[in-house]
C-alpha cells in the first residue's frame, strides 16, 4: 500500500538564522513579508510572542505592542536554497522526495519504514536528525499526499500517523482549512455550519461542487484517495566538481598548479559537454597541519576554459602558505549558466575586444573585489548627473546609450565647483577657477533644465553654457536663474570639462 510522509518546517526562516548563531533570536524578533499592501509578521520568536506580537499582524501594530521588536524581511532566495538542502538531506529517508515549497517536503515512504523499525521510529529518526541540524519540524504520514500534509500542519503532536486504510477517520476531525482550500470557500462553508472535514465527506460531490466550486471536491477526493495525487520528485541539479587525494603531501607551487590543472580539466570538460559555464570556482586545499583553505575566483562571464581557471587561481595559490604540505584538493564550479557556442569569424576584432575586456574584469574583480569594479548604465533622466548609474561590472544588464540632445562634457563633476567672477556677464567674461584666471573666448547657450516635479528638495532651475577659454579649456558653466536676490550677483559654477 502506498504511504506518504509530509515534513513541515514551521520555523524555517528562523532555523536558518539559528544555524548561523544569530543572537537576535534570544530577543523579541520576527520575520516579515509584504502581504496585502503592508509588511506583516510571518515567523516569531517565543520572546516576541510573550510580548504580545502574533503572526499575521502588520508591522506597525506589532511595534505598537512591542516597541523593542526586531525584524528582518524573509529572504525568499535563501529560504529556497535552505529548503533544497533539506530536500537533499531527505534522501536518507526515501529516494522518492519532492519539494513542497515554501516550507515543506513530501516523501513516498512505501516500503521504506521497515528499514527504521516502523513508521513511528522512522518519524522519530527524522526529528532527531533535524534537531541535530537546528531545524524544527512536524511530520504527518498517511495513504495520500493531501492527508499527510493536513496531519503535519493541523494536529498538535510532532508525529501524526494515520494507519493504513484509516485516512478517512484520521482527518475527519481536522478543520476544512486542512484541505488547502481558499479562504473564501472556507468562509462560505462555515456560514452553512460546516467546519470539519467529517462534515462534508459524506455529502454528494455534485452538491458540494455546485455550491462551493470544484476546488473543494477535488482536494477532498485527493485527500481520501479517490483521485491520484502522486509524489513527483525532480532530478537533483548536477554538481560539477572534482577531487584528488595524494599519497604524500605537496607544497611547491608547480605541483599545486599541476593538481589544479587536472581538476580543472575534469570539471571544464563536463561543463563544455553540457554547454554550461560557471561564474565562480572554489578550490579547497587541505593541509596536513592547518586544515582546509578555500580559495575562490570569479568571472565576468560564464567560464568553461581550463587556462582561464588556472590564470585566475595563479595569484591565490602563490599567496597560499603551506609549511608541511597539502594532500587533498577539491574544485567545484558554482553559479552555473548556459553557454551558447559562438562561431569565430574572420576580422572579429570586436569579439576579441569583448573577450579581452571580460578577462580584464575577471582579473580586477578577483584582486579588488567584484563589488568594487563597476561600469555605467544609462538612465531615462534629463538631469545630467542622473542620466547614468553604476552597477557591478559582472552583472549581465546591458543598456543602449543614445546621443544626448545637446553636447555633454567628457568629465562631469559630481558636485559643481564654484568660480569667482572677475568680469561679470552671462556667462562671466572673466573668472577665476582653481587658482587660475580665465577669459571666455566663445560661448554657446543657455540650456535650461528644470528638476522633475515629483522630486522633493532643490527646486531651482539650471542654465548651462558651453564656453571656450583663452587657455584652450572647454568648460560647462552653470547658474541658477531667478534664485538670486535683487541686486546680488549670480553664482556661477563649473559643472564639467569638455576637453
Amino acid at each position: 500500500m502506498k504511504r506518504v510522509m509530509s515534513i513541515w518546517f514551521p520555523r524555517l526562516p528562523l532555523d536558518r538564522l539559528a544555524r548561523r548563531g544569530d543572537g537576535r533570536l534570544s530577543a523579541p524578533f520576527a520575520m516579515t513579508r509584504f502581504i496585502k499592501n503592508a509588511p506583516r509578521l510571518t515567523h516569531l520568536t517565543e520572546a516576541a510572542q510573550d510580548a504580545g506580537a502574533s503572526a499575521g499582524q502588520t508591522l506597525a501594530d506589532a511595534r505598537a505592542i512591542c516597541p523593542e521588536l526586531l525584524t528582518e524581511s524573509v529572504d525568499e532566495e535563501a529560504q529556497g536554497l535552505f529548503l533544497r538542502a533539506l530536500w537533499r538531506w531527505a534522501d536518507r529517508l526515501s529516494p522518492w522526495a519532492a519539494l513542497d515549497a515554501p516550507d515543506g517536503l513530501f516523501l513516498d515512504i512505501s516500503g521504506c519504514a521497515h528499514l527504521f523499525g516502523g513508521e513511528e521510529a522512522m518519524g522519530q529518526f527524522a526529528l532527531d536528525e533535524l534537531a541535530a541540524l537546528s531545524v524544527t519540524a512536524r511530520i504527518g504520514m498517511a495513504d495520500t499526499k493531501r492527508a499527510a500534509w493536513a496531519l503535519a500542519r493541523f494536529t498538535p503532536s510532532d508525529i501524526n500517523i494515520a494507519p493504513p486504510g484509516g485516512t478517512r477517520a484520521a482527518i475527519a476531525h481536522l478543520p476544512l482549512k486542512a484541505l488547502g482550500i481558499s479562504a473564501k470557500t472556507e468562509t462560505d462553508l462555515r456560514r452553512t455550519g460546516l467546519s470539519k472535514i467529517g462534515d462534508i465527506e459524506t455529502r454528494k460531490s455534485s452538491e458540494l461542487a455546485r455550491r462551493f466550486g470544484l476546488e473543494l471536491t477535488k482536494n477532498l477526493s485527493r485527500a481520501l484517495g479517490h483521485e491520484p495525487d502522486p509524489v513527483s520528485p525532480e532530478a537533483a541539479a548536477p554538481v560539477y566538481a572534482a577531487r584528488m587525494t595524494l599519497p604524500d603531501p605537496i607544497g611547491r607551487l608547480d605541483d599545486l598548479c599541476a593538481v589544479l590543472r587536472r581538476l580543472a580539466d575534469s570539471v571544464c570538460t563536463r561543463l563544455e559537454k553540457d554547454l554550461m559555464g560557471a561564474r565562480h570556482f572554489d578550490l579547497t586545499v587541505t593541509c596536513v597541519d592547518t586544515g582546509n583553505h578555500v580559495l575562490s575566483v570569479g568571472f565576468a562571464r560564464p567560464c568553461q576554459a581550463v587556462d582561464a581557471v588556472l590564470q585566475q587561481f595563479a595569484r591565490p595559490l602563490d599567496e597560499l602558505r603551506i609549511e608541511y604540505g597539502a594532500d587533498r584538493f577539491r574544485l567545484i564550479a558554482r553559479h552555473l549558466e548556459p553557454v551558447r557556442p559562438r562561431q569565430h569569424i574572420l576580422g572579429g576584432e570586436l569579439q576579441e575586444q569583448a573577450e579581452d575586456f571580460d578577462r580584464l574584469i575577471s582579473t580586477l574583480g578577483n584582486r579588488l573585489g567584484f563589488d568594487r569594479v563597476r561600469r555605467f548604465l544609462p538612465q531615462d533622466q534629463h538631469i545630467p548627473e542622473e542620466e547614468f548609474t553604476s552597477i557591478e561590472a559582472v552583472r549581465p544588464e546591458r543598456g543602449i546609450w543614445e546621443n544626448p540632445p545637446r553636447p555633454r562634457p567628457l568629465r562631469l563633476f559630481p558636485r559643481p565647483e564654484r568660480i569667482r567672477t572677475l568680469k561679470p556677464g552671462r556667462p562671466p567674461q572673466s573668472f577665476e577657477w582653481r587658482g587660475r584666471a580665465f577669459d571666455n573666448v566663445s560661448t554657446c547657450g543657455p540650456e535650461r533644465l528644470a528638476p522633475p516635479w515629483w522630486v522633493a528638495g532643490d527646486r531651482r532651475q539650471r542654465d548651462y553654457w558651453q564656453t571656450r577659454t583663452d587657455t584652450g579649456e572647454q568648460l560647462w558653466l552653470m547658474t541658477h536663474p531667478g534664485s538670486v536676490a535683487a541686486g546680488s550677483p549670480p553664482e556661477w559654477f563649473v559643472a564639467g570639462l569638455f576637453a
